[in-house]
């Protein structure tokens, strides 16, 4: 007869290995897809599946293995094929953040963050990759180098992408409207998009593969943002015009960030107030109506108007009950 000691122990080691494995292969296709070039909006999937297909420990062990590993591709770069210093060290600077920001909001430390819903954490990533990015962004418009090979970038990427015959800006003017959205709301939106666009994707896979089509308490269509964030969105509104019209460009750039936060939240409550309705519906016509509100949102101007609309729907369940009323 077996040791039931052995058993155990046995079935701890191949336990841990298979973590393991799940971590290094996460870490590897996470790199892999960020130096794809075509793959790059998908290099944050590898490590979502494994948050959701490991634990804890999995999803840290391969979040910080990715950002070595990242790092290590980088000085590989750097001594053997003279890449820019300053770049890489932004390459570097990106993807560990990104990566590690994340892995918290998969996995978040703490038990305040815990309790908190992903929106509610995905939104504070953003907001702290903003302040530590602007800065980045800022140095950038002071040096005349880096504004060159920047455009040159965007010159190469623009060359391919546009039509012959097609008019197309200067560099000057490229460089120039990138950085001005960039700092203005564009690297919240950034975040948030690559954050949900991945962890969405491995979600559907993860229940597709475990067969699991059960929502649980406390999911997205149960979101509601707390009513102050309808005053902080009126006060960035004000920062904005205040901005403007002062021409302090920092308070207006503060303003657009706060507004894009902030308006992330009643987006998402929106969002979940949508889907509140149409889980009611008979899985066909829920299906085309998903598919339907899909393919209008690839379409230009009324894709604008839509996600406006679910903000404005958020906003308003602040004095209209569209739901069931807060307990």
């Amino acid at each position: 007869m077996e040791n039931p000691h052995r058993q155990r122990t046995g079935f701890i080691n191949k336990n841990i290995l298979f973590q393991a494995g799940i971590a290094i292969v996460g870490a590897a296709a996470s790199v892999a897809c960020f130096r794809s070039g075509y793959l790059i909006v998908l290099f944050l999937l590898p490590l979502a599946f494994s948050a959701f297909l490991g634990n804890a420990k999995t999803a840290w062990a391969a979040g910080i293995l990715a950002t070595v590993l990242n790092f290590l591709v980088l000085l590989w770069f750097f001594l053997y094929l003279g890449e820019n210093l300053f770049l890489l060290q932004w390459n570097a600077l990106y993807y560990s953040v990104m990566v590690l920001v994340f892995t918290w909001i998969n996995v978040p430390l703490g038990r305040y963050w815990e309790k908190k819903e992903v929106p509610f954490r995905m939104t504070a990533g953003a907001a702290f990759c903003v302040v530590l990015f602007i800065p980045v962004f800022l140095f950038i418009m002071q040096n005349s180098r880096l504004l060159f090979v920047i455009g040159r970038q965007l010159e190469t990427i623009g060359s391919v992408s546009s039509s012959p015959g097609q008019s197309y800006p200067t560099t000057e003017e490229l460089v120039s409207s990138m950085i001005y959205m960039i700092l203005r709301g564009g690297i919240a939106l950034s975040c948030l998009v690559f954050w949900w666009i991945n962890r969405q994707i491995a979600l559907l896979i993860s229940r597709l593969l475990r067969r699991s089509q059960v929502y649980h308490s406390g999911t997205i269509i149960n979101f509601r943002a707390p009513f102050f964030f309808v005053w902080v969105i009126s006060l960035s509104l004000g920062a904005i015009l205040l901005g403007r019209v002062s021409k302090i460009e920092l308070l207006e750039i503060g303003g657009w960030n706060i507004l894009i936060l902030s308006a992330t939240l009643f987006l998402v409550q929106g969002g979940s107030i949508l889907m509140h309705f149409l889980v009611r519906f008979p899985p066909l016509p829920r299906i085309i109506i998903n598919v339907g509100i899909i393919f209008l949102f690839f379409r230009p101007k009324i894709n604008v108007a839509i996600l406006g609309l679910l903000v404005l729907l958020g906003i308003m369940e602040n004095w209209v009950p569209f739901r069931a009323p807060k307990q």
